[in-house]
């Protein structure tokens, strides 16, 4: 799955570099404001702005991405603090595990130290 998310991921970005390569030429006309009336002149009057077709495709690229990084971020922090309580809950778990098993230890020895002076009081 996550080889197929990389492998769609260049090809949208090599398709936007081929659109880019492809409109560097061209330019494209937007309407900034809504158009006004000119009464006097009995004419409307638009505000505009011509761009290079190339800057408008990267422009909405880089907008994209920064939305994207935005809005995935606080999930990405989320789990990251998720993983390390785990991993500070698994160390404490272990903790006590190694504790438990060199108090086993400890018992066994003392055990066999008694059974070998009781051996010895009985002879």
């Amino acid at each position: 799955m996550k080889f197929l998310m990389q492998a769609f991921a260049f090809l949208a970005i090599f398709g936007v570099i081929y659109l880019v390569i492809m409109n560097y030429n061209n330019s494209i006309t937007l309407e900034v404001l809504p158009g006004s009336y000119d009464a006097v002149e009995q004419i409307v009057i638009h505000s505009t702005k011509t761009l290079n077709m190339a800057f408008f495709i990267l422009s909405i690229l880089g907008a994209g991405l920064i939305s994207g990084i935005c809005l995935f971020v606080p999930f990405y922090l989320a789990q990251t603090e998720q993983l390390y309580a785990y991993k500070r809950e698994l160390e404490k778990s272990s903790i006590k595990t190694d504790n438990s098993s060199s108090q086993v230890k400890v018992l066994q020895a003392k055990v066999e130290v008694l059974e070998k002076a009781l051996k010895e009081a009985l002879k």
